[in-house]
């Protein structure tokens, strides 16, 4: 893993001696613990990653994740009470002046507890240098990402039969993971989305008791987590054959991606993608209705640190990963998102998401 931490500490703007990455309780788990350790399952509540400028990891774990822990290869400092687990943290920051913590995702306990360990060093916030390491994916979390869009993806064409008239959205979202994890994810990135009817106008609806009836539209946003990694889908499909408006909604949202898709290159913004988007939708009797960002960097966390938005002064680089995902929206009406995981490439963008496109006519 020297390379991943090497990589946090080359884009550090201002120098520190060691970086704690500290677990607290779930749900604070902090996910560039695995990032920096490598490891892709185990929980690792109250765990530490430290990192050191010469691209060495050392790991704080509790004799509960010593077996998933061996998994990495790093050097272990193995506590069974807490004790131990202090005087294993202070020997490891003895000495520092200097320590950086990952402000945005460390609790106030876990940096209180630092301060005291160490009452003369400075707590310096490096999370923006985390981001910016993760942002940028490797050979290894490349592949990890392939799967999880793999399973989704595949998970999605067989679930089609099962939407049916009359079965609920909640039905239909349980059928969805239970394929996905059938098909050998860990379980869903997310909460999954199915919105019918009126309800595929609300952009992160969840799934409800509402039966599908002939003549929606459905919005499905899905993901598969596999490794630690997520996938992030959505797909619009309608019960029946599909209406002109509706036929006309989908073909103003897929134009929007695949003119969104042309910008995904090395050198380009973020809020250039998101603008090729935009104008194509607002070009449109739809203007106004695409009312979110085009999309988000995805990797370790469903939203990894990145957006495509109108704000987005990310420049794209090889081996970035981000949904492309635009939307129209009608209140009382209904909604159309279409979303692919795409992998920033040096000959153009790589679509990661292989699940059919065009609108699909169901039940």
């Amino acid at each position: 893993m020297k390379p991943r931490v090497k990589s946090i500490f080359g884009n550090l703007k201002q120098r520190v001696d060691v970086i704690v990455l500290s677990n607290s309780t779930d749900p604070h788990i902090d996910m560039s613990f695995f990032y920096a350790t490598g490891l892709t399952d185990g929980l690792f509540e109250g765990c530490t990653a430290w990192l050191f400028p010469d691209g060495r990891c050392e790991v704080v774990t509790s004799a509960l994740e010593e077996e998933a822990a061996k998994k990495c290869g790093l050097p272990l400092h193995v506590f069974r009470n807490r004790d131990e687990r202090l005087r294993a943290m202070k020997a490891l920051i003895k000495g520092a002046r200097r320590v950086g913590v990952n402000v945005t995702e460390i609790t106030h306990k876990a940096y209180a507890e630092l301060q005291k360990l160490a009452p003369k060093a400075r707590l310096v916030d490096v999370s923006e240098a985390i981001v910016k390491a993760r942002l940028v994916k490797d050979e290894a979390e490349v592949e990890l990402l392939r799967r999880a869009c793999d399973i989704a993806s595949r998970s999605f064409e067989q679930v089609l039969p099962f939407l049916q008239p009359g079965r609920t959205e909640s039905e239909v979202a349980a059928e969805l993971v239970y394929t996905m994890q059938r098909n050998g994810a860990t379980g869903p990135s997310f909460r999954t989305i199915v919105g019918s009817g009126p309800n595929s106008a609300e952009p992160h609806y969840t799934a409800g008791p509402r039966k599908i009836a002939r003549g929606d539209l459905i919005v499905i946003d899905f993901g598969a987590l596999y490794g630690m990694y997520h996938s992030d889908v959505t797909r619009t499909v309608v019960v029946g054959p599909p209406s002109e408006e509706q036929r006309a909604m989908y073909d103003t949202v897929r134009g929007a991606q695949d003119a969104a898709m042309a910008k995904l290159r090395p050198g380009i913004k973020g809020k250039s993608v998101d603008a090729a988007a935009r104008r194509f939708i607002d070009a449109t009797k739809y203007k106004g209705r695409f009312i979110h960002g085009l999309g988000h960097s995805i990797g370790l966390a469903t939203h990894d640190g990145g957006g495509l938005n109108s704000v987005s002064d990310i420049v794209l680089r090889p081996g970035m990963v981000f949904t492309n995902e635009p939307g129209v929206y009608v209140s009382g009406y209904g909604g159309v998102r279409i979303e692919d995981d795409v992998l920033i490439a040096r000959g153009g963008p790589q679509v990661l998401t292989t699940a059919p496109r065009d609108l699909l006519s169901v039940g």
